[in-house]
């Protein structure tokens, strides 16, 4: 997995062959977001399938986040606002549903999905505003 962090604080989720970043730490890599100290949105358009979750190499990096989770779940639950999946069919928006409480539990924040690129910034923005002091607070 790769971060790519240009247009931060909406950050990417990649595959890290897609990216040309092979070898690249995903753990490393959300330590530095984090660092930054300013909240962040993780968006995403790829599912994983349901033959990768249960992988050994995926069973090996959920332990490696598992314990990595632990040692920073403060900062994790500080920053990392959402995770958004982009889903356009129903299919996978109920998959997406199915998973979260799950997902949340584990993590520490929210597993989101959205129709569209468009909307899922468009979220991500909401996430991100500052909460309102009043209701007049326009």
């Amino acid at each position: 997995m790769y971060f790519d962090h240009q247009h931060f604080p909406l950050v990417w989720m990649r595959r890290a062959e897609d990216a040309g970043q092979p070898g690249v730490d995903p753990f490393q890599q959300l330590e530095a977001l984090m660092q930054r100290a300013q909240a962040f949105v993780l968006m995403s358009d790829v599912l994983p399938e349901p033959e990768q979750r249960n992988s050994p190499q995926s069973k090996a990096l959920l332990k490696q986040g598992s314990l990595w989770m632990k040692r920073n779940k403060a900062a994790i639950r500080r920053w990392i606002k959402a995770m958004i999946v982009i889903a356009p069919q129903p299919e996978a928006q109920a998959g997406v549903e199915a998973f979260a409480r799950n997902y949340e539990k584990f993590w520490g924040y929210p597993l989101l999905h959205s129709a569209s690129p468009l909307a899922a910034i468009s979220l991500a923005q909401q996430l991100l505003a500052p909460p309102r002091s009043n209701l007049n607070n326009w």
